[in-house]
């Protein structure tokens, strides 16, 4: 009887957040416009601080070390997931719903487990995956798996968000196969404009074509 409940509160959540996919995808647009211009605006001042460097000390390779440069991404990935975290509360509190919804719930159940691996190889990669200078793999791990994250989402988030995934996702893949020719440039100019053109370039892309656009039946 207890299982019969816990999936029919499961369907019933579910329900719930593909009726509110509209509202979610209002959120989203924000985000990914602020989100993708700071990733661009940190590919930016890395590309400039690298060249500026470069015409004063160009007998080093490279002036931004490995643990610094996936530390400022790192922390750009906070302050947009404040961001977002503040837009979900501010829509909370306009419905008079709770922040932690169950439908909130459900959503972290779905995203965490692509979340766990991406997690360990950061962990990894401070520790001593930064000797070998692994900030290519590390990039492709962390736009591949947030794609994961996105596409997972695709039972009750808007069917823009689960697209944005998909490009993600496709977009590490074909780093991977050309990861031979990636890693013959020097590093970390190649891991730097990855991580621009997905987490800058997709997302400005995404807040336009989704920024306030009519909703058509079934295709959200």
């Amino acid at each position: 009887m207890e299982e019969r409940q816990r999936a029919e509160e499961h369907l019933r959540v579910i329900r719930t957040l593909m009726e509110r996919a509209t509202i979610y995808r209002a959120i989203s647009a924000p985000t990914a416009l602020i989100g993708g211009l700071i990733a661009l605006g940190l590919t930016s001042a890395i590309w400039a601080s690298e060249r500026h460097w470069a015409q004063i000390a160009p007998e080093v390779m490279r002036h931004i070390s490995t643990r610094g440069f996936a530390a400022l991404w790192l922390g750009a990935l906070a302050i947009v997931l404040a961001l977002n975290a503040f837009f979900i509360w501010r829509k909370a509190q306009r419905d008079s719903r709770p922040f932690v919804s169950p439908s909130m719930k459900l959503a972290l159940r779905s995203i965490l487990p692509c979340l766990i691996f991406p997690a360990a190889t950061t962990i990894w990669f401070f520790y001593d995956g930064y000797e070998t200078d692994n900030e290519l793999l590390l990039v492709r791990i962390w736009i591949g798996f947030y794609g994961l994250a996105l596409i997972a989402t695709q039972h009750f988030a808007p069917r823009s968000l689960v697209l944005l995934g998909w490009a993600f996702l496709i977009t590490a893949a074909g780093m991977m196969v050309t990861s031979r020719q990636l890693e013959y440039y020097s590093t970390p100019l190649v891991p730097n404009l990855a991580m621009g053109i997905t987490f800058g370039l997709y997302h400005l892309i995404y807040a336009a074509c989704v920024w306030k656009s009519p909703v058509r039946v079934g295709s959200e």
